[in-house]
């Protein structure tokens, strides 16, 4: 009954004037993991600390304890997430359960113990790091135990490091085949197929149904499950009660820390949106926090990321961003914070936030786990720009009157569309929907037309789908909506604030002239053109606002029906606001 109350309360708080559901704001500054020098919460002005951690027991207390961690963010104005380890905190779980952990370890089809790959190098009390199945009671109160040691203090919000948990280990470590799994998998079953269906899969008696001893019986072997699960039996059911038991753990998790805390608290996963998988928590959270690759090897600027930015907005989430391990690592040993900026700027320029990078996890297989710690002074001028700048980020999405169609079935080919878009100026939004039944009423209303894969174009015959034959066969009027001319690698986000059509139009411009050596953009002058068609507005003058730099502002020419201006001495980054 006090659940039911709380939630009641919880869905009727907006209109009884209580706190609403807390957001991620695209011009907020985030703190990955608290700050070890507070001063540095002042130093990048930030907002928010999104992975923070959670006290090492119920009592704890001290000078350096995590009540005291939120109690200095809070003292600077930021709101402040706790964190929950579903997978990676292996040895706490030792000491919670010392004689009962060996009961809750993954276990693959030949009932041997899984262990997390990337912790190689992590050893408890002569353990390595096992995959503990969140299947398990046992393992369940420790979690709920880790949401306690959030709520110890008054945190804002919840993280969840690798929510995936046993679904992941599922998917690509391919187990778990524990009792637990076992029993949920029989259940599942019998709660979501017919009892033809199951007689047709050869199920004899499902009451007794046992799927690790009926692979078994068909001959499979843990190696073979491996490597050849799509013609397994039952492979693709198994993972999806796997993938429903993850929604369910996250949600139970956050409802428990929501209940002690007795208010909505901001939800984050660690992950980017950038695949299938990665969205089936999206609606149960408010924002992607982690890790995206950003090919910093390459030594230019990936444009990449610019998918994940857009996915998160087509799902109502956001992205708050850092590089992959393998990034920093290279950043930390060649020494390239200038590479750094040009991911920061991209980021905030496509509606996302890169978090402020004062400590982040490097990773290579011979070096492990280590970390780069970067310097205030190359950062945090950057964030000042964004905090400066915030009334020209928030609230705004792209303006685009083509959009790219994402279902299941084809996911990574129109993936590979819109890097394509992204990379040559083409502006667009993106839509995604499981099945391609039917196109969200919106969708017709809002965009001229909708990119799709041949087959769904097939499947829906709706007048505004368009099937993608790549780049070159695109109408040119869609190609040339936004051109730059007299500078190489410039990328472009148009972005207008929903619902206001009397805010400016934001044009962010990204240079992308990176010259390693240097660690630095090559300063260009270039001129951009917009057609005249897309903006659908009067624009008189374009206001160039640039880090560090006083605001030029500058007029529009109108010529065949395009908009153009001149941005001179581009540097980084220009946020130029249309007037």
């Amino acid at each position: 009954m006090k659940r039911y109350l709380f939630y009641l309360l919880v869905l009727m708080s907006p209109m009884l004037g209580y706190a609403e559901r807390p957001q991620i704001l695209p011009s907020d500054v985030v703190f990955m993991y608290s700050a070890d020098d507070p001063a540095q919460y002042e130093a990048y002005q930030g907002t928010i600390v999104g992975w923070g951690g959670r006290a090492r027991s119920l009592e704890e207390s001290g000078e350096g304890g995590f009540a005291a961690r939120v109690k200095a963010a809070h003292d600077r104005g930021l709101k402040y997430c706790g964190s929950v380890d579903f997978l990676v905190d292996f040895s706490g779980f030792i000491d919670f359960a010392p004689d009962t952990f060996m009961t809750a370890v993954c276990r693959d089809l030949d009932d041997k113990p899984l262990f997390v790959p990337w912790l190689w190098d992590h050893v408890h009390k002569g353990h390595h790091a096992y995959w503990f199945c969140f299947n398990n009671p046992t393992y369940q109160a420790y979690l709920r135990d880790q949401a306690k040691r959030v709520c110890v203090a008054p945190v804002d919000g919840l993280h969840i490091d690798d929510y995936g948990g046993t679904s992941n280990c599922s998917d690509y470590n391919r187990g778990c085949f524990c009792e637990y799994c076992m029993k949920g998998f029989r259940s599942y079953i019998q709660d979501n197929y017919s009892a033809e269906w199951i007689q047709q899969k050869g199920i004899a008696d499902i009451n007794q149904f046992d799927y690790k001893a009926f692979l078994v019986e068909e001959g499979v072997r843990a190696s073979e499950f491996r490597t050849a699960d799509r013609r397994i039996p039952l492979a693709r059911e198994f993972q999806d009660y796997q993938n429903q038991q993850m929604k369910l753990r996250i949600r139970e998790i956050y409802e428990f820390a929501e209940e002690m805390r007795e208010k909505p608290l901001l939800r984050s996963v660690n992950s980017s949106a950038s695949s299938v998988r990665t969205l089936l928590p999206s609606a149960i959270i408010d924002y992607f926090c982690g890790e995206i690759d950003h090919d910093a090897a390459g030594d230019k600027v990936s444009s990449a990321p610019v998918f994940v930015y857009r996915l998160v907005e087509a799902v109502g989430d956001r992205q708050t961003a850092t590089a992959s391990g393998h990034d920093w690592a290279w950043i930390k040993a060649n020494e390239k914070p200038g590479l750094v900026r040009t991911w920061i700027a991209q980021a905030y320029a496509f509606g996302s936030v890169f978090m402020v990078p004062h400590r982040q996890w490097c990773y290579t297989q011979e070096l492990g786990t280590h970390w780069y710690h970067g310097k205030v002074e190359d950062f945090a001028y950057l964030y000042g720009f964004v905090r400066e700048k915030a009334a020209l980020l928030d609230g705004y999405a792209p303006l685009a009157q083509t959009a790219v169609l994402l279902t299941d079935a084809d996911f990574d080919a129109m993936k590979s569309a819109a890097q394509t878009l992204a990379a040559r100026n083409v502006p667009f939004a993106l839509l995604y929907q499981a099945q391609a039944e039917d196109l969200p009423p919106t969708a017709r209303d809002v965009y001229a037309q909708i990119l799709t894969s041949p087959a769904v174009r097939e499947t829906l015959q709706e007048e505004q789908l368009v099937a993608w034959q790549g780049f070159d066969q695109l109408p040119d009027a869609m190609k040339e909506q936004i051109q730059v001319q007299g500078a190489e690698d410039i990328l472009v986000s148009i972005r207008q604030k929903a619902g206001d059509d009397a805010a400016p139009l934001v044009c962010h411009v990204l240079n992308q002239n990176y010259e390693v050596v240097a660690d630095a953009v090559i300063e260009v002058t270039c001129t951009l053109s917009i057609q005249a068609s897309l903006v659908k507005r009067e624009i008189k003058t374009a206001a160039i606002h640039q880090p560090n730099q006083a605001v030029e502002v500058v007029p529009i020419h109108e010529t065949n029906g395009c908009l153009s201006f001149e941005a001179k001495n581009l540097g980084l980054w220009a946020i130029v606001e249309l007037n």
